[in-house]
């Protein structure tokens, strides 16, 4: 989660988190920023889908509060909280219009929400390898669509405060490490096919550094908006 730490840093400062915030995280994962807005003095809460992901954040941040639940449906009452947080998780929402709506729902008016995900595909050249990658046959890439976001960012009730950049390089040590983390991320079928290990190898010769490791230059953006009403 190293690569995150900018970004939680850059949107903490922008949302002006601090001792006695309440937060609440949504698509919280295992509760590492959780963990890292609560050592900056921040209140907690987080929600996630996923059961063991529940079970993890407890474990990060015993003194927070996570529920189990979807992003459509927050169970929260209204303005209950001064921050409302989700790091690469809202454009995957079954509805991701909705989760906003319910995200500014649960945040106090004058609140902050703020969205975080990675940039561009175009403008991430770890994206530009998975294209390649599915170009050689290996994984199919889905078409590229417009930002489920935009329009839900753009709302009228929300004030963008700032938006920003934060670099967030990807990097693995070799070929095998390279193929390892496609192949957990379901990106390659079979490793052990010679022919896909090679066209994998072939698209990530622009990436590949002296020492044989990669380095892909990637980047976070993130929008902190204010409920104005």
């Amino acid at each position: 989660m190293s690569m995150f730490r900018p970004a939680w840093q850059a949107v903490l400062d922008a949302a002006g988190v601090g001792e006695g915030t309440s937060l609440l995280d949504l698509g919280c994962g295992d509760g590492a920023f959780c963990a890292f807005a609560a050592d900056r003095g921040a209140t907690v809460h987080g929600l996630d889908a996923e059961p063991d992901s529940i079970a993890q954040a407890i474990d990060a941040v015993p003194r927070g509060e996570f529920r189990l639940g979807m992003m459509e449906t927050l169970p929260w009452s209204d303005a209950s909280f001064d921050v409302v947080t989700t790091f690469n998780a809202m454009q995957y929402a079954l509805d991701p219009e909705l989760a906003m709506a319910e995200a500014s729902r649960v945040v106090r008016i004058g609140g902050r929400l703020a969205v975080c995900k990675w940039g561009p595909p175009a403008e991430n050249q770890f994206f530009a390898f998975l294209a390649a990658v599915g170009a050689n046959g290996v994984h199919a890439q889905p078409r590229v669509s417009d930002d489920p976001l935009a329009g839900a960012i753009a709302a009228p009730h929300l004030e963008l405060l700032v938006t920003g950049d934060v670099p967030a390089g990807i990097e693995m040590a070799s070929d095998a490490a390279l193929e390892e983390s496609l192949s957990r991320a379901g990106i390659v079928p079979d490793v052990g096919v010679l022919t896909d290990a090679e066209s994998v190898i072939a698209a990530a010769a622009p990436y590949r550094q002296a020492d044989g490791s990669y380095r892909f230059d990637n980047h976070l953006r993130f929008w902190v908006l204010r409920r104005s009403w």
